[in-house]
C-alpha cells in the first residue's frame, strides 16, 4: 500500500513538472500571428480550456503596429468585442480609436498545441489579465478577466461562436 502511494506521488510530481515545462513559448505564439506581433515581456502566457472543447487554449499579451496586416495570410481574426458590446465593433474602423497610443493586444489561440482558431483582440481596456470564471445568465463559463488600474473589471468569454465582452458590474 505504501509502495503504491509512493508511486502515485512520484507520478503526480513528474506530471506537474511536465505540465510546467509544456507551457507555450510566447515568442512562438506571437509568431503564429506574423512578424508585426511581439509578446509583452512582463506578461505571462495563460493556458486554460476557454472554449470547452477539452483542449488547452493559450492567451498572451502582445504589441503590434498593424494587427490587421497578416490576418488573411496567417488565418487569424482581429476582433473588437469591447466596441461590439456597445454596438460598433468593426476592427477596420475601431483600430483607429486609440491612434495616439498603441495599447497592448490580447492574442488567443484555441488548442495551442495544434492551432485551430486564432484571434487578436484589440481595444480591450486592461492593465492585467488572468484566467477565471464568469457568470453569464445562469451559466458559469471560463473567461479571461481584465482588470484596470482604476479597479474596473471586465471579462471575455467564448459563447460557442465568438468572443464576447462584459463589464463585471453588469449581470
Amino acid at each position: 500500500m505504501l509502495r503504491l502511494l509512493a508511486t502515485l506521488l512520484l507520478a503526480a510530481a513528474s506530471l506537474g513538472a511536465q505540465s510546467r515545462a509544456a507551457l507555450p513559448d510566447p515568442v512562438q505564439l506571437a509568431a503564429l500571428f506574423g512578424p508585426t506581433f511581439k509578446p509583452v515581456a512582463s506578461a505571462a502566457v495563460l493556458v486554460a480550456d476557454l472554449d470547452g472543447d477539452g483542449n488547452e487554449d493559450a492567451v498572451i499579451v502582445a504589441a503590434s503596429d498593424d494587427p490587421l496586416l497578416d490576418q488573411l495570410r496567417l488565418n487569424y481574426k482581429v476582433i473588437d468585442p469591447y466596441h461590439t458590446y456597445y454596438g460598433f465593433g468593426d476592427p477596420k474602423i475601431t483600430i483607429g480609436f486609440n491612434s495616439s497610443e498603441k495599447p497592448p493586444l490580447v492574442l488567443i489561440v484555441h488548442n495551442w498545441r495544434s492551432p485551430r482558431l486564432k484571434f487578436a483582440v484589440i481595444n480591450l481596456p486592461f492593465d492585467s489579465i488572468s484566467i477565471g470564471r464568469a457568470q453569464v445568465g445562469k451559466r458559469v463559463v471560463p473567461a479571461i478577466q481584465a482588470e484596470e488600474r482604476t479597479g474596473n473589471k471586465s471579462f471575455l468569454y467564448w459563447d460557442g461562436k465568438r468572443w464576447r465582452w462584459r463589464d463585471s458590474s453588469i449581470q
